[in-house]
């Protein structure tokens, strides 16, 4: 962390709070940007860039190491030009030089550190460089010398070397496009490729060799596969894996919320940061999975984690903060974890103690990691049994352990407000409240959508990625823009809210104009993003779906709405034969877009409701029926009719189709009607056929 009795360096004027936590380092670092580079070509000095965030642990451990340290301080400011970058604010420049990594044959993480020519071409990278030879990693001061000495005496080979790299990263970017679709098998092999990782044991899915990541996206897959194609299988890896993320150590078990990912397979020990998009994508997942099981458990689950996010992420200016450290007091979980007697002190009752796991030797360096123990259970099979007794003395624990634990120093919060986070949030609300009919849900995320529109979007549709401090800055990203659009037609359907389609209209009109590329899929930069060497294209669906992804999902609703602009079939299938090879050899990496596929599939069905002159809380009740219909790729809209009269031009559903009497229910295949309904009995029995 920064020093702050120490002479502060050009990061002090930066708001990002990574940026600011090295404010105070000896070294003389520059916020990327047009000063560095003119500098290193004046001087003719190779480039450290050096990509972390505010909540990564090996990045706080390499400050302290390196980065604090006067002696690499001192070769680093003679030899080199150094900059900070923080990837949240710019995840598109951490793509490019993470994907050289890659092709250097480094596997990827945080901190990036990537050594450039004077142009910002990539010449050599790595990761966390330890500062004496140790882990089978040089020291950073010796990379720094070879690195330096090289410049002196192979600089030609080097800038053609890293001059070769950088037309690889084009040439990978604009690959041609055959557009040649994937077949409809590869869902059904989608789904067999987990049943194969799948944990019996612990549940979740064993793609990596040691820890376990939230596979929420894949929940949301497999719950989806189970609704359309009647699968059990898929149904009880989802809900197992659920329950198991949130009975183990991954999840806050007092406060709530799910942390960053678990350093085994049975989801004990978390990595504590929590993010915001773990958090979201969970609620969703949760959603659809309540919806599909009618288990509450994931209901009650759902209110825990909008507590925490409400009570401890959001922030006095409307949005939501990004994430929390890990770290705290220089320990990491110390905020956490609970010695046995301090937790019997505040607790104890022995079968509360025993359902978390509470023992005096601890599970963690003496300590415990509060967890419910879950190994031989099928919760799936068996069900999910508490008492109301026994629910109502476990809130109580938890009442009395977070009073308790407001004592303690807490972790970093990086308070900056990212568009695509903040818009995945207001997604799993959404989607919550859709489930669970609970107004608060939306009054939350209409809240922040409003803070969204008010600071991060423009006139024009163009949007902003970071909000801090009274500052908006950077251009948005594709998921910046795809997240932001899905959610204003999202509130329209559920609330008829007609500015939200404006806005989500206007800012696809920017999407298309200045993010489409022309082998179909849509680069991860505005066009006009002039500091970037390579403009990316992204399908991978990693801690967050990728924009292309939702951008899929997103033409399935207008596409199924009618949305006469473009033609989004068309669209859709481009960007589904661009990632055909990675849809066919490697979909687990890609959960989201093969749920936008599932979901092309099959024929669509529309249903449309007109009404005039309703109570509203009638008109409600409608949408909660329509929002827990089990059919995924159903698509549903009700509309006032002078509000479908207005929009009958761009939304071809509602052409020529008003509310008669008082309210008509359309149901549609393909656009093609049957005769209106009157009654919503009548209409749910042709929905069903």
């Amino acid at each position: 962390m920064a020093n702050m009795s120490k002479k502060p360096n050009r990061l002090v004027h930066e708001k990002s709070p990574y940026l600011l936590q090295h404010a105070h380092n000896p070294v003389d670092w520059f916020p990327w940007g047009t000063e560095a580079f003119e500098k290193a070509q004046k001087e003719d000095k190779i480039i450290l860039l050096s990509i972390g965030y505010s909540t990564c642990h090996w990045c706080h451990v390499m400050e302290r190491e390196s980065f604090e340290d006067v002696s690499t301080a001192e070769v680093l400011n003679r030899d080199f030009v150094c900059i900070k970058l923080d990837r949240e604010e710019r995840p598109d420049i951490d793509k490019i030089y993470m994907d050289a990594l890659h092709a250097m044959g480094t596997q990827g993480g945080w901190p990036l550190n990537m050594f450039l020519t004077p142009t910002k071409e990539p010449i050599l990278g790595g990761t966390y460089f330890p500062p004496e030879n140790r882990y089978g990693k040089r020291s950073f001061k010796e990379v720094l010398r070879l690195v330096s000495e090289a410049w002196k005496n192979q600089r030609e080979e080097l800038i053609t070397a890293a001059s070769d790299l950088t037309q690889y990263l084009r040439e990978n970017e604009t690959r041609p496009n055959e557009g040649k679709l994937p077949g409809k098998e590869i869902i059904e092999k989608n789904f067999e490729r987990y049943l194969q990782v799948y944990d019996k044991e612990y549940f979740g899915f064993k793609t990596n060799s040691v820890n376990k990541f939230p596979p929420s996206m894949a929940l949301s897959f497999l719950t989806e596969f189970y609704l359309l194609k009647k699968e059990p299988r898929a149904l009880e890896m989802a809900f197992n894996t659920a329950y198991a993320m949130k009975s183990g150590g991954i999840y806050d078990q007092v406060g709530g919320g799910i942390c960053r990912y678990a350093t085994d397979h049975e989801w004990l020990v978390p990595h504590f940061e929590k993010m915001l998009y773990d958090n979201s994508l969970f609620v969703e997942a949760l959603s659809i999975l309540y919806k599909a099981s009618g288990e509450v458990f994931f209901l009650n689950v759902i209110r825990e984690i909008v507590t925490y996010i409400r009570r401890d992420m959001t922030l006095e200016s409307g949005g939501i903060a990004s994430a929390e450290d890990a770290d705290s007091e220089g320990e990491e979980g110390k905020f956490y974890l609970w010695g046995h007697s301090e937790f019997h002190h505040l607790v104890s009752d022995e079968e509360i103690q025993g359902f978390w796991n509470v023992t005096e030797e601890g599970n963690f360096e003496h300590q415990n990691i509060l967890n419910v123990y879950f190994r031989g259970k099928n919760p799936y099979a068996e069900g999910i049994q508490w008492t109301p007794e026994f629910s109502n003395r476990l809130e109580n624990a938890k009442e009395k352990l977070l009073i308790a634990r407001t004592n303690r120093m807490r972790p970093l919060r990086d308070d900056k407000i990212l568009t695509s986070w903040n818009c995945l949030w207001i997604r799993a609300l959404l989607s919550a409240y859709e489930v669970s009919g609970d107004i608060e849900y939306l009054n939350d995320a209409k809240k922040i959508y409003l803070f969204i529109t008010k600071e991060l979007v423009r006139v024009d549709g163009s949007i902003l990625r970071r909000f801090r401090e009274g500052e908006a800055k950077y251009f948005g990203t594709l998921p910046d823009y795809t997240e932001f659009i899905w959610v204003s037609f999202k509130l329209f359907q559920l609330d008829e809210d007609r500015t939200a389609f404006e806005n989500g209209k206007k800012s696809l009109e920017y999407l298309i104009s200045n993010f489409e590329s022309k082998v179909g899929p849509f680069y991860e930069s505005f066009h006009g993003n002039e500091d970037l060497i390579v403009r990316t294209i992204e399908g991978y669906d990693g801690v967050e779906p990728s924009g292309n992804s939702t951008i899929l999902h997103l033409f399935h609703l207008l596409n199924s709405w009618g949305f006469r602009k473009w033609d989004l079939q068309k669209k859709a299938d481009l960007i589904f034969a661009y990632f055909l090879p990675e849809l066919t050899q490697n979909s687990l990496s890609y959960p989201s877009m093969i749920s936008a596929f599932q979901k092309f599939q099959y024929p669509s069905k529309e249903v449309l409701v007109v009404y005039k002159d309703k109570d509203p809380k009638e008109i409600q009740k409608i949408k909660n029926k329509l929002s827990m219909l089990k059919d995924p790729n159903l698509v549903w809209l009700v509309i006032e009719e002078s509000r479908a009269k207005e929009l009958s031009q761009e939304l071809e559903l509602l052409g020529g189709r008003g509310a008669g009497s008082g309210i008509l229910y359309y149901v549609c295949r393909n656009f093609s009607c049957e005769l209106p309904k009157d009654n919503w009995e009548e209409t749910l029995t042709l929905i069903q056929e």
